[in-house]
């Protein structure tokens, strides 16, 4: 997937067990990759398709299901198993039905949520603990193993119009790359994990190029995270963001003890 961007961020926090989690990112390089279930966002990642399919369109569609399941079957044992699992069929039912199943496959997979952003004062807010955090740096180009991987994020006011035929790779786009207009301002990138779901995943460790520390961390927490930076084979360079003077907005200059 192309991508002009050549960074992507994660905003962190140092508050109660968040501590040790952010720890892992900066002496382990592990990230974790969270299950839809557990967004806070209702909406996200929830399946809904639309009922515009016919039973005609569905009954064409099993038929493709059945030749992949059991490409062992004759013309004539197709035929009849069709005709079998087809009588009496409810259109809404079998909508349903397929709905949940994708909702289920959903929800067990792993995704890492990224910004295209390290200046909106909102995301500093709401992830790094009304800026006493920290904000993470990684190299994220189409080519960068692990973070290339990242995929934009849309913002709509209505939920995509997918039904369940649609091919699989939009319905991705459609239903675990669409949120709301309203979180428009996190310029969200994700990375979807289908092999192993949720859980931590260790990224190369020089993709990390830059932490940030936030415009109200205290002395004692950006020297703790020093000391673990000091553990990494490779330099991260350290800024820190600053109220500006006139304006609502940050700027990010280098660290100065």
């Amino acid at each position: 997937m192309y991508k002009n961007i050549e960074f992507l961020y994660r905003f962190r926090h140092l508050q109660n067990e968040h501590r040790e989690w952010t720890k892992q990112i900066l002496v382990n390089s592990i990230l974790y990759f969270a299950d839809p279930p557990s967004f806070n966002d209702p909406f996200d990642c929830k399946i809904h398709y639309s009922n515009k399919v016919s039973l005609d369109e569905l009954r064409h569609y099993y038929t493709g299901v059945l030749k992949e399941k059991f490409p062992h079957l004759n013309r004539k044992q197709l035929r009849e198993k069709i005709a079998s699992d087809i009588r009496g069929i409810n259109r809404d039912d079998f909508i349903c039905k397929m709905a949940e199943g994708m909702q289920d496959s959903a929800n067990r997979l792993g995704v890492l949520s990224l910004s295209a952003t390290c200046e909106n004062i909102l995301l500093w807010s709401h992830y790094s603990a009304s800026h006493t955090g920290i904000c993470l740096k990684f190299h994220a180009s189409s080519t960068t193993p692990f973070f290339g991987m990242a995929q934009k994020v849309k913002y709509k006011d209505k939920y995509p119009q997918i039904d369940v035929l649609t091919d699989p790779d939009e319905q991705v786009e459609g239903f675990l790359l669409t949120k709301a207009k309203d979180w428009e301002y996190e310029e969200e990138w994700r990375i979807i994990n289908h092999e192993t779901g949720s859980g931590g995943k260790r990224f190369p460790d020089e993709l990390l190029a830059e932490i940030i520390f936030g415009a109200r961390m205290n002395i004692e927490d950006k020297e703790e995270v020093l000391s673990w930076l000091s553990t990494r084979t490779h330099p991260v360079h350290v800024s820190e963001a600053h109220l500006s003077t006139g304006t609502y907005s940050l700027k990010i200059r280098p660290y100065e003890p």
